[in-house]
């Protein structure tokens, strides 16, 4: 007893060791974890910003349908993303002549490579650039400090001939059209909400490019500012109703409920599979059997004399092999033996003796109850 209980006094003492070690060198420490958008984040790209505008007193409203972009209002701002390929050519023309009428619109270039019909009608010309890996100090008009911004794109943008009011870097560029303005950025990321690429950035120490990075709030607001309209609209790409798509959306759980009971009732109504059944062995098929399927043979392909031929001759054979003279007798007389044999009249035996052709099928019966009533005559007689 006392060596069992030194063992077990020994494992507890190293067990509060290995504790103690646990917890004198192990800290518990917080991880945030990016779970991505949720809610209205995850359908709407610039909510952060127009929230921002909303608590700034500008009314934030958006274009959803081609109707509604044909209806701006006249001093009003409107903020068009790239992946704009639906706006044809009459559409694009229809939106610089709302800007020359005062209208301020921000526009985010199409990335090289992919046609960019609006910016080619504005004249501002798309081409490579090196890749800035570091934030931009931007003095703004207006503005007490400079402003701390990052685009990180390999883009820059040139409006030519016209001459720009407000430029950042090569990056953002605005500039007057008719009564309105047109503000033309290489990306409107600065806008935009908090993505997966700006965790990943923040994760390594490097530049974010969300709105809630270093002063893009402040520079969205200064563009938002440049005309003196208190309404902003944010147009977004119309895409096409899908019904699989709003049940996804909407009733996912009903679709997956409804799965199941279809899988349910499939798999009540299939044929259940279990191991072979050995086969019947196949049963001895009786002459009578054959005889009688040979007859239905021959009666379905129109050979009806050929039955009434060889009934009539088996019965006149079997008396002859019983009455040898029967053969050498006349007509009438056989006739008369066959009347007396089988008990039928003497015309109906006339008739039995010369029965050839296709019979119909009652004269074919009697025909064959007559050839019966030889055999069985002749049997019982032998007995």
């Amino acid at each position: 007893m006392k060596g069992r209980g030194i063992v077990v006094i020994l494992v507890g003492t190293l067990a509060v060791l290995a504790v103690a070690w646990f917890l004198t060198t192990h800290d518990r420490v917080t991880k945030s974890e990016w779970v991505g958008a949720t809610g209205e984040a995850r359908l709407r790209d610039f909510l952060a910003a127009q929230r921002l505008a909303e608590r700034m007193g500008v009314k934030v409203t958006e274009v959803r349908s081609m109707p509604e972009l044909g209806a701006l209002p006249a001093q009003g701002v409107l903020l068009v993303p790239n992946r704009r390929q639906e706006l044809h050519a009459a559409k694009l023309a229809d939106l610089l002549r709302w800007v020359e009428r005062g209208g301020h619109l921000i526009v985010e270039a199409e990335f090289l490579g992919v046609p960019d019909p609006l910016l080619d009608q504005l004249g501002v010309e798309r081409s490579q650039a090196e890749l800035l890996r570091q934030p931009l100090a931007v003095e703004l008009p207006g503005a007490e400090r400079k402003l701390s911004v990052f685009f990180g794109d390999a883009m820059k943008l040139d409006p030519g001939q016209r001459e720009a009011h407000l430029r950042v870097g090569a990056s953002l560029v605005s500039f007057a059209l008719g009564r309105g303005r047109v503000t033309a950025a290489t990306s409107l990321r600065f806008a935009r909400n908090p993505g997966y690429d700006d965790e990943y950035a923040k994760s390594r120490r490097r530049p974010e490019r969300s709105i809630r990075a270093h002063d893009h709030a402040e520079l969205f607001w200064r563009v938002l500012s440049l005309t003196p309209g208190r309404e902003l609209q944010v147009y977004f790409r119309p895409e096409r109703l899908s019904l699989w798509g709003f049940l996804k959306e909407n009733a996912a759980p009903a679709l997956a409920a409804g799965g199941l009971l279809l899988a349910l009732w499939l798999w009540s109504i299939a044929p259940r599979f279990g191991p072979v059944a050995p086969d019947v062995p196949p049963g001895r098929r009786r002459l009578l059997d054959h005889l009688r399927a040979s007859g239905r043979y021959f009666w379905a392909s129109g050979l009806r004399s050929r039955l009434v031929v060889a009934a009539r001759d088996a019965a006149l054979r079997r008396i002859a092999r019983a009455q040898p003279d029967f053969a050498f007798a006349s007509q009438a007389e056989r006739a008369a033996r066959l009347s007396s044999l089988t008990g039928i009249s003497t015309d109906e035996a006339a008739r039995f003796m010369v029965a050839a052709g296709a019979l119909r099928g009652a004269d074919f019966i009697k025909l064959t109850q007559h050839a019966q009533r030889v055999h069985s005559a002749l049997e019982k007689g032998s007995k």
